[in-house]
């Protein structure tokens, strides 16, 4: 629970989430982490304009903060 909210407000929101399908809350962790993966690739792309979609991708499943040498 975070430090600015109340455990009556985290209940509800707890609740929330129990409610709902397991296929409703696997399909919300997906597209976030589609919006995640999304976000690093445009950070990436922002900060190498030279790299290819290939390279981005292989950047941002490794973690890179740098491009690989070649």
């Amino acid at each position: 629970m975070s430090n600015d909210t109340s455990a009556e407000a985290e209940a509800v929101r707890v609740a929330a989430i129990r409610a709902r399908s397991p296929e409703a809350r696997l399909r919300d962790a997906l597209e976030l982490s589609e919006l995640v993966h999304a976000a690093a690739i445009a950070r990436f792309k922002a900060r190498y304009p030279d790299r290819t979609m290939v390279e981005l991708a292989y950047m941002v499943s490794e973690g890179s903060h740098t491009p690989r040498a070649d």
